[in-house]
Formats: C-alpha cells, structure tokens, sequence
C-alpha cells in the first residue's frame, strides 16, 4: 500500500533531474517499463499539419533512418529538419471503400460495438476519423463482402452501417531536404544522440516516427518508455500544484490506464493519442520535480480488480456523484466504477433517476468534495433553438442512425435518467416536410450531437419569448463522462489527509493495488 507521500515527495524530488532531460530511472525498457507508442500529430497532412519540424539539442544531432535504393535502410544525419508533404499524382486514381458499422463518441461504446458485430461473425476494427468508428475488417473482406454484408445489415433494419467511398487521384509522401537533396518517403524514423528532441515547440525523448494511417494522411508517433510518458501526462491531467496524495493517485491512474489501453489506435500502428480522447501528453515540455518524484515513488504501481488491470477513467469533474461505467458507454458494467456521491466519508449511494429528485440534487452546492474546487462543478448553459440545430446539423452524419431531412429543431425532451443523474435518452424533435419528427440519442451519444454540453448530468428548462420556445437552459453538473477519479475531487480528499491508496479506494471501490512483474 502506498502511504502518505509528503515527507517521500520531498525527498525524492531532490534526485530528479529536471529541465527537459529524462530521469536515468526512467529510460531503459524492461516488462515493467515497456515503450509506448504515442500519436503527436494523428493527421499529419492536413491543410492545418502539413508541416512538422524536428531539432536536436545543442551539440547533438538527428540520425534520420528511411528505406533507400534497393530497399536498403539508410541513416543521415543532421542537426535539424522540416517535414512536409507534397502529393503525388496517380496514374490511376485510387479507390477507397469501407463499411462502416456504427459511429460513436467514445472508444469504450465503440469496442462494445465491435465486440457485438464479432459475436455475429463480423470481423471489426476501430478507426477514429473523427467520432469513433467500427469499420468491417479491410484485410477480411473485398467489395463483393462488404456489399452482402450492407444489403444484409438494411434488409435487418440496421441504420447504422454505412458505405463509405473515396476517390483519391494523389498519395502523399513525405519530402525532406538534408544537404540540399530533397528525399520522398512513405516512412522515416528520426532519433537524437541526445536522447530526446524537439518536435515543433515541445521536448520529447525517446524516437519519432512518422508513417501512413489509414485516413489517407500520417501520424507523426513518438516512441518512449511508459516511465518516462508519464512525466509528460501527469502535469498536465492532475495539476502541477496538486495535492501531494492527489498526484501519486494520478501517476497510478495514468500507469494504469496507458497499460490497459494500448490497443485504441491499433489500426493505424500507435498506442495512444496525446489528447483527451485517452491521455494528456506534452513530452518533457513543462514537467516538474512534485510530479516527477510522485511518478518515481509510485513506479510499477497499478490498480488491479480481480488480477486484471482495471479500466482506469477519470475525468475532471463528476457534478457531486461519480457516474457508472454503462451510464455513459455500452458494454457490460464495471463492478468498481459505480454510482456513488462525491463527499468525503464512505461512498455513499442516491438514486438520482427521478425528475424531481435530481433536480434538488443539481441545485445543491455545499459538502461535496468538488465545492469550490472546480468551476464546473455546477453550471448553467443558455442555447438558442439555431443554436442547437447548427451543432446538431453539424455532427448528424456521425450519430449513426437515421435521421430525415429536416428544418428546424422543435423541441428537446429527457426520457431517461440513471440512478447517477446522467441522461439516458433525450428525444429531439425535428420539424420536417411531413411534420414533426422525433429522433433519440443515448448516452454518450448526446454529447456527439450536441458537443457544447460539459457532461450528461443536466436538466433542461425550456427559453419562451412571447409564448413561442426560443431556445433551451440546460442547469447542469461536471466536466466529461464522469466516471471513476474526479481530479478536482481528490485534491479535497489529499487535503483531508487521505493516501493514493485510500483516494484511489473511495473513487474505485473493491480494486487492489498491485505492483507490475509481480
């Protein structure tokens, strides 16, 4: 068990080496320490990311590795380069297809999804264009396939499952000048005797790849150690001024999640983005000594249930009651992430399913461990009926289901709620040519529509000017799904003297935390 961290902090954050190198500890690859492969630029080519530009430190210097003549793999130095991507032109345009099975929000509903589509006898994998995706297997199914396997999908009803067809007449290749020869590759790999290198602005140690992903751009991927990632990611999820406890239950977390999520971007041959979609990560840009020493001192510790690593999410803030895992995203429930009120003490259990009820609970303010903490502990959200009709219109084609052509947004309606107050069913009423015409989202999928709500604990109150409804108020709680660790909520409880161990037990109950390798 991991105790009380003030005095060990302390001490340890006098043996870290700071200023953008890595610790020594934390660089060498074992089981415990594997290399995590880490998408920096996930659509490298873009009109907005069609430029990249490496350097090494002072004195050091780039070894740029890429396939040469004769599919001889060719090393060339230098102390900097940029990156671009200039498109070829196709003799014979190439033609993209995929089937697109269902379109979600989160990675979590998106595996459930796939798993389903599997048990059926379709082979899946999970894509990120933008929303998540679940796409029938490319390497398992030619175009005659994927046709039968749409014609079979529409004759049962499915809406989601789509085709979707791209006509590509160039392919973009990387281009690079070193000695005033200019290369064009499909892949480069680019490392520093110093050990780590600059990436635009940023610092990052390990190795820098960049390579085709499936979208018809790059990813540029950095290569580095779960160790030294980690002092990129906890700075910037929990805080560089947290709470000692808060930190290290962080640093846990992070290990945890990074481990159990390496198989999220799969398709395109990474581990993890460095965004929201799985972890915040800026290389050794910004890192400090309190997080660095909470790391080390907490290093190959993970939370475990029942001998395999859990799924380790946590957002921000929970709104006072933290939500289950099946309130948010398909797929079976977690037995450690459950609802349970966000106040010191023992978790505590309130149903908040009933209109009513919830709507006490949201206008409650005092005693819950987000109270002055977070400013989106409770919040207020005042939109238009164009407001919520142009992000509706904007992200329709991602919600998979079907929608009719329609004009203006009519009304919006909370069917559901679950015991943790988050909203399981909101009807949208869409005017039409024919009339009024309803839709449903659920769960996650709320928030794929409607993308400027903070999370799906909220209520709504209807906006009238001279009888006729304008628009909608949504009063509301938390930032993001909500679901095990609220960051906010662990700085009260440090501060209340909890350890990692304890904060980490209060936000996942019955887990145990484990070392790796042992």
């Amino acid at each position: 068990m991991v105790g009380k961290l003030s005095r060990p902090l302390a001490v340890a954050a006098s043996l870290v080496v700071t200023g953008g190198i890595p610790m020594a500890q934390a660089t060498t690859q074992s089981p415990a320490n594997p290399t995590l492969h880490i998408g920096l630029i996930q659509r490298f080519g873009e009109p907005d990311n069609s430029e990249v530009k490496l350097a090494a430190p002072g004195g050091a210097v780039l070894n740029l590795q890429f396939e040469g003549t004769g599919g001889k793999l060719e090393t060339q130095p230098s102390s900097q380069v940029t990156i671009r991507i200039v498109n070829q032109s196709l003799a014979t345009p190439e033609m993209v297809q995929r089937l697109i099975l269902s379109s979600h929000k989160s990675f979590e509903s998106a595996e459930a999804s796939a798993q389903a589509w599997l048990a059926n006898g379709i082979q899946t994998e999970i894509a990120q264009p933008d929303e998540w995706q679940v796409w029938a297997k490319r390497s398992a199914y030619g175009s005659e396939a994927l046709g039968e396997i749409l014609a079979a999908a529409q004759a049962k009803g499915i809406p989601t499952v789509r085709m979707f067809q791209e006509e590509r007449p160039t392919q973009p290749q990387l281009s690079w000048v070193v000695d005033d020869f200019r290369y064009h590759r499909r892949h480069l790999t680019v490392t520093s005797s110093a050990g780590y290198l600059r990436v635009g602005d940023r610092t990052y140690a390990g190795s820098i790849t960049i390579q085709p992903n499936a979208y018809g751009t790059y990813t540029v991927i950095n290569s580095v150690p779960l160790e030294t990632y980690l002092r990129g990611v906890v700075p910037h999820e929990v805080g560089p001024n947290a709470p000692d406890a808060a930190m290290a239950a962080q640093a846990i977390l992070a290990r945890t999640y990074a481990l159990k999520n390496r198989h999220r971007f799969q398709i395109d041959g990474y581990h993890l983005s460095d965004d929201t979609h799985t972890q915040v990560y800026k290389g050794l840009t910004e890192t400090t000594a309190r997080t660095d020493a909470a790391i080390q001192l907490t290093r190959g510790q993970v939370l475990t249930y029942e001998g395999d690593l859990i799924d380790a999410v946590y957002s921000s803030t929970n709104g006072g009651m933290a939500a289950a895992f099946e309130d948010i995203w398909d797929g079976d429930p977690r037995p450690y992430l459950q609802p349970n009120l966000d106040i010191a003490g023992q978790p505590q259990k309130r149903d908040l399913s009933q209109a009513d009820i919830f709507r006490q609970f949201i206008q409650q303010q005092e005693g819950f461990n987000e109270t002055g903490v977070s400013r989106l502990f409770r919040w207020t959200i005042s939109q238009t009926l164009d407001e919520l009709a142009e992000q509706l219109r904007a992200n329709q084609d991602y919600l998979g289901i079907p929608i009719p052509v329609w004009t203006d947004l009519a009304n919006l309606k909370v069917v559901s709620r679950s015991a943790s107050g988050r909203v399981q069913a909101l009807q949208v009423d869409l005017k039409t040519a024919d009339g009024v015409h309803s839709i449903t989202l659920h769960k996650d999928q709320i928030r794929l529509g409607f993308r400027k709500l903070y999370s799906t604990m909220f209520d709504v109150d209807p906006i009238r000017r001279n009888d006729q409804l304008v628009g909608f108020t949504f009063v509301g709680g938390g930032f993001g799904h909500g679901v095990g660790l609220s960051q906010y909520g662990s700085y009260t409880l440090a501060r209340l003297g909890y350890s990692p161990a304890q904060i980490l037990s209060f936000y996942y109950p019955g887990t145990t935390l484990s070392r790796l390798g042992s």
